[in-house]
């Protein structure tokens, strides 16, 4: 019996001394909205971007593209692979993953796959399909719940989420 008692208060004491926090149930980030009409003509080939939020890359040929997630994906020439120079970047709101088969590159564009065809470079991408809703809304970067006002019934009518703000105040 006393062991028991002692070994329940220092496990008590442990859990008071690991700085445990209560656990929120709702994300600390907001979603960013974009109208479905906007959203479809928004696919863009500009001048280079900061790398902030990197996520997967491909090679094609003396060309890699990495995703700059919820961003696009930035180009980069290599063909000198010793001093590889920024391209440009493809502006594709709420991409989070990419894939290449041959001059396709397929992109997800918020809850949309796009397929780009890109055989003649990158800045003369051309957007060849776009299969309208076949992913889910993205998650918010904390995997919790969204504050009711940024339910999809809560919000304004034809907008999707095309990337996270983290909520001032919150955690």
């Amino acid at each position: 019996m006393k062991f028991i008692m002692i070994t329940s208060f220092v496990f008590i004491s442990m859990l008071m001394d690991c700085g445990y926090e209560p656990y929120e149930p709702f994300s600390a980030y907001k979603p960013i909205l974009m109208e479905r009409e906007e959203l479809e003509q928004s696919i863009s080939f500009t001048g280079a971007q900061e790398m902030i939020n990197t996520g997967k890359i491909y090679l094609k040929g003396n060309t890699i593209y990495i995703n700059e997630k919820y961003k696009g994906i930035h180009v980069i020439d290599n063909t000198d692979p010793s001093s590889p120079e920024k391209a440009g970047f493809i502006v594709i709101p709420g991409c989070i993953d990419m894939a290449m088969k041959d001059d396709i590159l397929f992109a997800d564009n918020s809850i949309d796959l796009i397929s780009i065809n890109v055989a003649d470079g990158p800045s003369q991408l051309t957007v060849t399909k776009r299969l309208i809703g076949i992913f889910p809304e993205l998650a918010a970067p904390d995997n919790r719940m969204l504050q009711s006002q940024y339910l999809v019934e809560n919000r304004p009518e034809n907008t999707l989420i095309v990337g996270w703000e983290k909520i001032d105040g919150i955690y």
